[in-house]
């Protein structure tokens, strides 16, 4: 016989209110939950004081906080935090570098009447900003070092570096990408890496704290989606671009895709490149809401279909010349790491190597003297900006040519594209010896042991090829392309937009560089020509050399499975060989059932040529 209690039971303090069914009611356990996720993020003190009163009088504050965001969703709010913050963190880095800038250039033009006190300021402005970004990568954390791209590229595909996600390696990344950008155009860097590798840090250290908060658990499975969005909005919050920024992300640190994380990716990238407009239109440096290099090119002719040839021909070019850049590059990096006095040397002199090298960068632009010919006074922007212009150098320059002072260029900023101007010599000559000498520079620069991206670098000398390529062309046909009797003009702007996508694309082997030129400029009035270029410099990149970013993998030998070329669908050689020194034929031996996150199946078999047959 059951016996009936006809008290009635009234639930104590931290009791659940039971169902029909005898089980806690759904919101006594929504609210359990929540109490316990908020004490293990605000633990109660020992103390009695007043710390403990006014976490008490929180509490019921957090609960509705937290109930909130449980309701809303926490992606979306940790994907806006995520955009605003890199958004805010790119404008401000961009107003600091510019300062530096421009009181370096101030204290230069107070010396004119002292040449040699005009190179010791010149030369020990850059000597010091790369020596204190060498000094932020070794004494603050040595993971911030290069650009980071192909250390994230590997955690991607399931290993995780040691201190590469922690906020150490956050802050001397920031410290040191500060120095190397306010060195300007001498030394020759950019910050597309270093803003992906911040971004992705940023995002795990805030999915961290989202998950504390909203009292969900961890799922070693979502730091995959949080650097899929930390990517996009570390290129978006760059070039303000928020579609080429996902997808060159995705083409650029990944093999696979999921494409569940698109969305993520561009509402991230969304939030940032807004932030970004809004922040600089609040600064008064922009009118309006616009791109972030305007162009006033024919719209209604771009170019008619012979010249399509043109721009094939500059696709060829910039695959060739990238295709001996990556080579140059790789060997050079392979030389001083085979080279065991040098190697010593460098890791142990990391801030001593750093300083020579702006030495000798900074005495080759050195604006009175070899600089005059090279544009050594504009910025990495200043220098899109001339090559983006709507004007002809040829044209502009030929009712200067009765100057015979023999003086350098216009030292004012009022009229950027007469730095390529020249008394004794043409604009021609004067871009030709500007891509001759960054094209050596940017190989010296690579080899210092700093934060710094290369992206940018790479997609200015594309530019400038592009636009010397345009020049040539409207000297060439000065009255422009006839078809079916009309005259089309040449506009070599349109051949730089073409020549920085198909440069930085054949370099990184991506083809989203042609859409972020579009949203650079907001010209899409040449889309068939600049992918045209695209394609040609990206087959011939792809056919020859592995990418930057492979060849800096296969240098420090980090862990990781190459994609297939083009016909070797059966067999793929590890990348490096060994993933250590050793050989190909220890590889078994050494690598574990589940690697890279993918399970190895004990019938794999590898041929006598150390290939996976696959």
């Amino acid at each position: 016989m059951r016996l009936w209690n006809c008290r009635e039971q009234v639930p104590k303090d931290g009791d659940l209110e039971l169902g029909p069914q005898g089980q806690p009611s759904k919101s006594a356990a929504d609210k359990q939950l929540l109490e316990e996720s908020f004490g293990k993020v605000f633990q109660e003190p020992k103390g009695r004081g007043c710390a403990r009163k006014l976490l008490g009088a929180l509490k019921p504050l957090g609960l509705s906080i937290r109930l909130q965001i449980l309701k809303f969703g926490e992606d979306w709010i940790f994907l806006f935090l995520l955009g605003i913050s890199m958004a805010t963190l790119s404008f401000g880095l961009d107003i600091t570098v510019s300062k530096f800038q421009r009181a370096s250039l101030w204290v230069y033009d107070q010396l004119a009447e002292h040449r040699c006190l005009q190179f010791f300021s010149w030369t020990l402005y850059h000597v010091v900003l790369m020596t204190v970004s060498a000094a932020a990568a070794k004494y603050i954390s040595p993971q911030a070092a290069g650009s980071g791209i192909p250390e994230l590229k590997v955690a991607l595909h399931g290993v995780m570096l040691h201190e590469f996600f922690t906020f150490r390696t956050l802050v001397a990344k920031l410290v040191g990408v500060v120095c190397t950008l306010a060195a300007g155009s001498t030394i020759f860097l950019g910050k597309v890496g270093p803003f992906v590798h911040m971004a992705t840090i940023l995002s795990m250290l805030l999915g961290k704290v989202m998950v504390k908060f909203a009292g969900s658990a961890e799922n070693p499975g979502r730091k995959y989606e949080l650097l899929t969005a930390g990517v996009a909005v570390g290129v978006a919050c760059c070039f303000v671009a928020p579609v080429g920024g996902v997808l060159f992300g995705v083409e650029a640190t990944g093999t696979h895709f999921a494409v569940r994380n698109y969305w993520r990716g561009f509402f991230a990238a969304t939030c940032a490149a807004l932030t970004f407009r809004l922040l600089a239109l609040l600064n008064n440096t922009r009118e309006t809401v616009a791109v972030l290099f305007r162009t006033s090119w024919r719209v209604e002719f771009p170019y008619d279909l012979p010249e399509l040839l043109s721009y094939a021909i500059l696709g060829v070019l910039c695959g060739g010349i990238c295709s001996v850049f990556l080579f140059c590059h790789r060997n050079i990096l392979i030389f001083l790491q085979n080279q065991q006095r040098i190697k010593h040397f460098m890791v142990n002199n990391k801030i001593w190597y750093a300083g020579v090298i702006a030495l000798l960068l900074s005495s080759i632009t050195f604006p009175q003297g070899s600089g005059q010919y090279i544009g050594a006074r504009l910025s990495m922007k200043q220098l899109l900006e001339t090559f983006f212009n709507n004007m002809t150098w040829g044209l502009e320059e030929a009712p200067l040519g009765s100057n015979g002072t023999r003086q350098p260029p216009n030292r004012t900023d009022d009229f950027t594209w007469l730095q390529w101007t020249h008394p004794a010599l043409s604009s021609l000559e004067v871009a030709s010896f500007f891509l001759i000498a960054k094209f050596f520079m940017v190989l010296l620069a690579s080899t210092m042991i700093v934060p710094a991206g290369y992206f940018l670098p790479v997609f200015v000398y594309g530019a400038g090829l592009g636009r010397l390529y345009g020049e040539v062309m409207a000297k060439i046909f000065p009255d422009g392309i006839v078809s079916e009797g009309i005259h089309m003009r040449i506009i070599p702007a349109g051949y730089a937009l073409a020549g920085a996508a198909a440069y930085s694309g054949a370099v990184t082997q991506t083809l989203s560089t042609a859409l972020l030129t579009f949203e650079l400029t907001g010209q899409m009035s040449h889309i068939l020509p600049v992918l045209v270029a695209v394609l040609i410099a990206n087959a011939i990149s792809q056919r020859s050399q592995p990418s930057f970013f492979d060849g800096i993998i296969i240098v420090k030998q980090l862990p990781f499975l190459p994609k297939l070329s083009t016909g070797k669908s059966r067999c793929v050689k590890p990348w490096p060989p060994g993933f250590g020194g050793g050989s190909c034929a220890d590889f078994p031996n050494r690598v574990p059932s589940s690697f890279f996150g993918l399970q190895i199946p004990e019938s794999l078999t590898m041929h006598s040529a150390g290939c996976w047959e696959l």
